[in-house]
């Protein structure tokens, strides 16, 4: 009966499994959305979300932190313009990951988000 699982042509349409592609988008609806901006992008396995960040084109402002890439400000948007909590934070899929951006491996088919928030709880 066999059940095989080969597949057999018609590959051509699929992308190649040596990359990933990503939507990455950057609001800053708590300061008045001053900057934003969203792309889809295809990286090669292994890019991060600071890759896809960096991939939109806008002015970043970054530092490195004992956590790793810190992402001080994008499109001249600064932490603690609004505030002392106030920042950049990104989710991926919906949350929010506990590690540097430039530690974040991307998969295919992630939704990343950029986000100012005026206090660590946005």
């Amino acid at each position: 009966s066999g059940g095989g699982s080969s597949a057999s042509g018609g590959a051509a349409e699929q992308p190649a499994p040596n990359t990933v592609t990503v939507s990455v988008s950057v609001s800053s609806a708590a300061a008045g959305n001053p900057v934003s901006a969203s792309n889809t992008f295809t990286f090669e396995k292994g890019a991060t979300v600071y890759d896809a960040l960096c991939a939109l084109g806008i002015s970043l402002n970054v530092r490195d932190s004992s956590m790793g890439i810190y992402v001080a400000a994008i499109g001249g948007l600064a932490e603690k313009d609004y505030g002392s909590e106030s920042g950049w934070k990104y989710s991926v899929n919906g949350s929010d990951p506990m590690v540097s951006c430039g530690s974040y491996v991307l998969s295919d088919g992630d939704v990343v988000a950029w986000r100012y928030v005026t206090s660590l709880n946005g």
